[in-house]
C-alpha cells in the first residue's frame, strides 16, 4: 500500500488544476506544466495574446502603412510565440486514461504535431517581411488579412478561463462575468474594425456609412475614426440604432445583416449565462454549504467537489 501511495503522490497530477506539494520527477529537459517558471511564462504569453486580440483587427482596418516601431514590436511578439512552439515539444502532458504525466519526448512531439502545431506555426509566421519583397511598406491588405491568423492565439485565453472556473479559491461568478465581458468587448472591437475596412475599401467614399456622416473622413485623426467605428458597433450591438450612422451600400448592408444575426446569438448567450449565474448561483452555494463538507479535505478533492457542484451534479 505504501508503494501505491507513493506512486499517487509523486506521479499523479493534482485534480482539476490544484498544485501538488511534491516535486514531480521527469526526464531531463522535459518541462512540467505545473512548474512555477512555466506558469510565469504562460502568464506573460497571455498578456501578448490580449495585445494580439486588439492590434491585428485594428491594423487590418486602420493601418495601411506599418511604422517601423510597430513592425519591430510585432516581430518581437512573434518571436516569443515561436519560442513557445519549441518549448511545447518539451512540455509534459497529462494522459487522460492513466492520469499520469507523459514525459516521453517522442510521444510529446507526436501529440503536438498531430494537434495544434500547424495552426501555431501559421499564426506565428512573420508575414510582413515577406510582404516587403512585393510592397515597400510590407503591409498590403493581403498580408494584413494573413495577420488575422494570429487570433488563433485566443485559444490560450479560453483554456485559462476553463482552468480558473475550476479553481475553488476563486469566485466562479466573477470569473464568468469577466469572460462574458471579454467576449463582448472583443466582438465590439472586431465589428467596428470590419465595418470601417468595408468603408475604406469601397470605391466611392461618399457612399459609405462613415463618409455620409463625415466627408473626407480619411483626413480625420486615427482616434476619431476608431471611436466612430466603435460607436457604430455598440449602437448596433445594443440594438439602439440612433440612425446617424447606417449602411449606405450593398457591402455594408450585407455585413450589417450578418452582424445583427450574430448579435441575436451573442445577446441570447449573454442573457442566458447571466441569468444562470444569478438564479442558480445562490441556490447551488446554499446546497453546497448544507452538505457540511469537511474543510480539512485536500485542495484537489475540494476543487473536484466544487466543480461538480457548479455543474449541478450530486457528490
Amino acid at each position: 500500500m505504501d508503494n501505491i501511495s507513493n506512486i499517487f503522490h509523486n506521479d499523479l497530477l493534482p485534480s482539476l488544476g490544484a498544485r501538488a506539494n511534491q516535486s514531480i520527477k521527469l526526464r531531463k529537459f522535459i518541462i512540467s506544466p505545473y512548474d512555477s517558471r512555466y506558469r510565469i511564462w504562460e502568464t506573460f504569453l497571455l498578456v501578448l495574446v490580449v495585445y494580439s486580440a486588439w492590434i491585428y483587427p485594428f491594423e487590418l482596418a486602420f493601418l495601411r502603412h506599418l511604422s517601423w516601431k510597430l513592425f519591430l514590436v510585432e516581430n518581437i511578439v512573434n518571436s516569443f510565440f515561436a519560442i513557445d512552439i519549441v518549448l511545447t515539444f518539451f512540455l509534459a502532458y497529462l494522459d487522460h486514461k492513466s492520469y499520469l504525466l507523459v514525459d516521453n519526448p517522442k510521444r510529446i512531439a507526436a501529440r503536438y504535431l498531430s494537434s495544434w502545431f500547424i495552426l501555431d506555426v501559421c499564426s506565428t509566421i512573420p508575414y510582413q517581411p515577406f510582404g516587403l519583397l512585393f510592397n515597400k511598406h510590407g503591409n498590403g491588405l493581403a498580408y494584413r488579412t494573413l495577420n488575422m491568423l494570429r487570433l488563433w492565439r485566443l485559444r490560450r485565453l479560453s483554456a485559462l478561463f476553463a482552468r480558473l472556473e475550476k479553481d475553488i479559491r476563486l469566485n466562479y461568478y466573477w470569473i464568468r462575468c469577466t469572460k462574458l465581458i471579454s467576449v463582448t468587448l472583443f466582438a465590439i472591437h472586431c465589428s467596428g474594425c470590419f465595418i470601417y475596412l468595408i468603408a475604406d475599401t469601397y470605391p466611392d467614399p461618399s457612399r459609405t456609412w462613415i463618409g455620409a456622416a463625415i466627408p473626407n473622413y480619411r483626413s480625420e485623426s486615427l482616434w476619431i475614426r476608431y471611436v466612430t467605428a466603435i460607436y457604430w458597433s455598440i449602437t448596433t450591438l445594443t440594438t439602439t440604432g440612433y440612425g446617424d450612422l447606417h449602411a449606405e451600400n450593398p457591402r455594408e448592408m450585407s455585413f450589417c445583416i450578418c452582424f445583427m444575426l450574430f448579435n441575436l446569438g451573442l445577446t441570447a448567450y449573454l442573457i442566458g449565462n447571466m441569468t444562470n449565474l444569478v438564479v442558480q448561483g445562490s441556490c447551488r452555494t446554499r446546497n453546497f454549504l448544507c452538505r457540511e463538507i469537511p474543510s480539512m479535505l485536500p485542495l484537489g478533492l475540494l476543487q473536484g467537489i466544487s466543480y461538480l457542484n457548479k455543474l449541478g451534479m450530486k457528490c
